[in-house]
């Protein structure tokens, strides 16, 4: 008897037994070989009634989803029809960020919140080209605010006050909320207290995340007396900074940009 005369009559003796059974891969392999194994799982799901509803867990819930932000796909679509414009693609600049962000990004002229977002890259929208410009167009935003564009520009305490009025007007609450703005916070606090002769300003943070980095730095720059190449990462109160922030967000990794290492930082 062949492997289709089988099924066959399988297939008869169920339907007149009355009921309404499934052929296991199991039962047909063990008459007709592996090789029907794919003929017999098409067999089983024939025989189940095309009006019955598949078998659910009543436990089981469907994840609500955050709907993808206004702001992202408006970038996308900003994006993608400036490359059309172009006759180009993220990709094709891949070894030039500098021309990407100038025929790009600036050309654009995102805000800084739709560059958090694409710098996020949250819901997968963007290339990592378009990710790097993002990031490093908000940390071009910082330096400016700081106002290291001026070719006299020199450090000082009023410099520093104004990258801390920046960073508290200019930026929004879901930025605020990211440990990237806490360890620019806890640098503007601390390089514009150092230049203050130890003066704080009321624009400083109450906040013990920042608090937490800013000891961080203070650890930093005793470090680097006698080891130039000590990290911020590497400091005590950087660990109790990043665990405390992690805590009050629920999470073990944190879901902000990096962004690139400025020299005030």
């Amino acid at each position: 008897m062949s492997a289709i005369d089988f099924v066959r009559i399988a297939i008869v003796s169920i339907y007149s037994g009355g009921g309404t059974y499934s052929l296991s891969n199991y039962s047909l392999s063990k008459y007709v070989g592996n090789a029907s194994s794919s003929l017999s799982t098409r067999m089983s799901e024939s025989l189940v009634p095309q009006d019955e509803e598949p078998a659910t867990d009543d436990t089981q819930t469907t994840p609500d989803l955050e709907p993808t932000p206004d702001t992202v796909i408006d970038a996308r679509d900003q994006l993608d029809d400036l490359y059309g414009e172009l006759g180009t693609a993220a990709d094709d600049y891949k070894d030039d960020m500098e021309t990407f962000r100038t025929e790009v990004f600036d050309k654009l002229g995102f805000t800084r919140e739709t560059l958090h977002m694409i710098a996020r890259n949250e819901h997968g929208y963007f290339s990592e080209q378009e990710v790097e410009a993002a990031k490093q167009s908000m940390d071009e935003q910082l330096d400016e605010a700081l106002g290291k564009n001026d070719p006299d520009y020199a450090p000082t305490a009023e410099n520093y006050l104004s990258l801390l009025q920046y960073l508290n007007e200019e930026t929004f609450e879901d930025e605020r909320g990211t440990f990237e703005w806490a360890i620019s916070k806890a640098s503007a606090q601390v390089h514009y207290k150092r230049l203050a002769d130890g003066e704080e300003s009321d624009l400083f943070s109450d906040d013990p995340v920042v608090d937490l980095l800013t000891e961080a730095y203070e650890e930093l720059f005793e470090a680097q007396k006698t080891d130039a190449d000590a990290k911020l990462e590497s400091m005590p109160s950087y660990d109790s900074a990043q665990y405390r922030w992690d805590s009050n967000n629920d999470t073990s990794d944190s879901d902000t940009y990096t962004a690139p290492d400025s020299w005030w930082r």
